[in-house]
């Protein structure tokens, strides 16, 4: 009888939960939060804008979301917050999850929100004003032993410049595993295609370690607001360095990347950005069948405070888990220490690796002490471990070897700094006015740019369901403009004004718009001039 009354209830929740669908649930979440990557011209390997994609893939969908792997996004978002994150509410898991189980229906396709659009090639579509393309190299990686090399290119630069932004386009995004870039000042540091190269050393006073770029990672961004700007200076003559990372069996597979480099104007003046690996272990060794817990603490490498705005730990295939923090100096009858929270790690990922930007900047005040704990497993439990059986592993710069860094975004503390909001300082330079170029749509838009307002106007041969979404250059969703709303044949005519969904006014620049008549999709560009 008991038996029979947990069958009954079980069969009441099955029943009584409702059905999630693609067009009514599904989507939406998908186009906010996967296909930033999973779109046609994305870098991750199959797309998820249409309801067959996402159907196809649903079995491999299941796991990377009940296990946290997608999106993917390793920093602990309750140790610390931070720009830009890139992870899924308990709602959204769970709206994804049930619809799997259900059996992943469609529902009605005429309820399909639009998509999001998306440009061929990069975020930032604004022309640069530098572009540098390092020369073309096939990887000679094999399956045991990964390609480290660096190129070192001129700028050609005859006159000192300032980097708000730069964005690194992989030539071949299959084999590019990540890339680190330098700035070397002097011109001096040579190409170096040796199979060892992870770049210029950190004590090399001519070179700076500029930013990351991973798979699925946003441009780099530097924080401005026309009132504080931050940024890098290049020196005229100097070089930027390419460190590529090419994965275990990429060899003879060729690739040539480049890097777009977008300036401020001569004349602004820039807080300049500093990058060290401030936390860094050296010289030690992991045993075979052992995990091992390492710890580093070391003063601050900067005689005053400072305001720190991104971290970015660093290790291989053994580690497990990394945690980054400060603490600040006691004074004797004045202040106890305080703890300042950078970044904890707690499933490393060694594929993906980023700088994490704060959604705050981070006041470290002269004396503080940073610390790092970092955790290895060389077992055979570790289905990562490049030996089996395991053999000791020393710190090195190959994928085999190990390390335990952590780098910093950091500059001189000014009054205040504790207060900007990074992701705000950020945010407005993806949208920022570039020239418009006009594509053929079936949605007549006037004024094509616009100041304050633009019409959209419909033709409907017969009474549709409607949806009109407004996107950004990210692909996130700015406004919904119309959704599932019953038109009627003839012409149909919706404004915009310029603002997002909490009716705030959006930064000028690109916007697209995307439609769904009855199932059918169609886009367009909208631009958003200065007033």
């Amino acid at each position: 009888m008991k038996k029979l009354t947990l069958i009954i209830l079980s069969l009441i929740s099955i029943v009584g939960k409702s059905q999630v669908t693609w067009s009514d649930d599904v989507a939406e979440v998908v186009y906010n939060n996967c296909a930033n990557c999973h779109n046609p011209n994305g870098i991750a390997p199959f797309s998820l804008l249409t309801y067959q994609d996402a159907y196809d893939f649903r079995l491999a969908i299941s796991p990377a979301v009940a296990n946290g792997d997608m999106p993917p996004w390793t920093a602990d978002t309750t140790y610390q917050r931070y720009s830009h994150e890139r992870t899924l509410s308990s709602q959204e898991k769970n709206i994804i999850l049930d619809w799997i189980a259900q059996g992943a229906p469609e529902g009605n396709a005429a309820n399909t929100p639009p998509p999001p659009v998306f440009a061929n090639e990069g975020f930032l579509t604004q022309t640069p004003d530098l572009e540098i393309q390092m020369p073309a190299y096939t990887s000679k990686a094999t399956f045991i032993h990964d390609d480290y090399v660096c190129f070192s290119v001129p700028t050609g630069l005859t006159e000192d410049k300032k980097v708000r932004a730069f964005e690194v386009i992989p030539g071949n995004p299959s084999i590019v595993h990540h890339t680190l870039i330098y700035i070397n000042q002097d011109g001096a540091y040579p190409t170096d295609t040796s199979g060892f190269c992870n770049g210029p050393n950190p004590e090399d006073l001519n070179s700076s370690l500029m930013g990351v770029y991973v798979p699925g990672g946003l441009p780099t961004v530097f924080p401005s607001d026309g009132n504080v700007n931050m940024g890098y200076k290049i020196n005229a003559g100097a070089n930027i360095v390419f460190a590529m990372h090419y994965p275990a069996g990429s060899a003879g597979i060729s690739d040539s990347t480049k890097i777009r480099l977008y300036f401020y104007d001569d004349n602004t003046s820039i807080r300049e950005i500093r990058s060290l690996p401030a936390i860094a272990k050296t010289n030690f060794t992991i045993p075979a069948n052992t995990i091992d817990t390492l710890y580093k603490n070391q003063t601050v490498p900067y005689p005053g405070s400072i305001s720190v705005l991104s971290v970015f730990p660093h290790m291989h295939l053994l580690g497990q888990s990394i945690e980054a923090y400060a603490t600040t100096p006691e004074i004797p009858f004045v202040s106890t220490s305080d703890t300042i929270r950078f970044a904890r790690i707690n499933k490393w990922d060694f594929d993906w690796q980023e700088f994490f930007f704060f959604e705050y900047a981070k006041k470290l005040p002269a004396g503080s002490t940073l610390r790092g704990v970092a955790t290895y497993d060389n077992t055979s439990n570790n289905h990562h471990n490049p030996n089996n059986p395991p053999i000791d592993v020393n710190e090195g710069l190959n994928t085999s070897d190990e390390m335990f860094l952590v780098y910093f975004h950091f500059l001189p503390y000014q009054s205040g700094d504790e207060n900007l909001n990074l992701e705000d300082m950020t945010s407005n330079f993806y949208t920022v006015q570039v020239q418009e170029f006009n594509k053929a749509s079936s949605v007549k838009v006037y004024p094509n740019p616009f100041n304050h307002e633009t019409t959209l106007s419909l033709a409907v041969t017969n009474a549709a369901v409607t949806s009109l979404y407004i996107y950004d250059m990210r692909g996130q969703l700015v406004n919904k403009l119309l959704d599932k709303a019953p038109l009627v044949s003839g012409e149909n005519q919706v404004v915009w004004n310029g603002t997002n969904e909490e009716g705030n006014q959006v930064s000028p620049g690109i916007y697209f718009y995307s439609i769904v008549q009855d199932g059918v999709q169609s886009s367009g560009k909208l631009v958003y001039a200065k007033q």
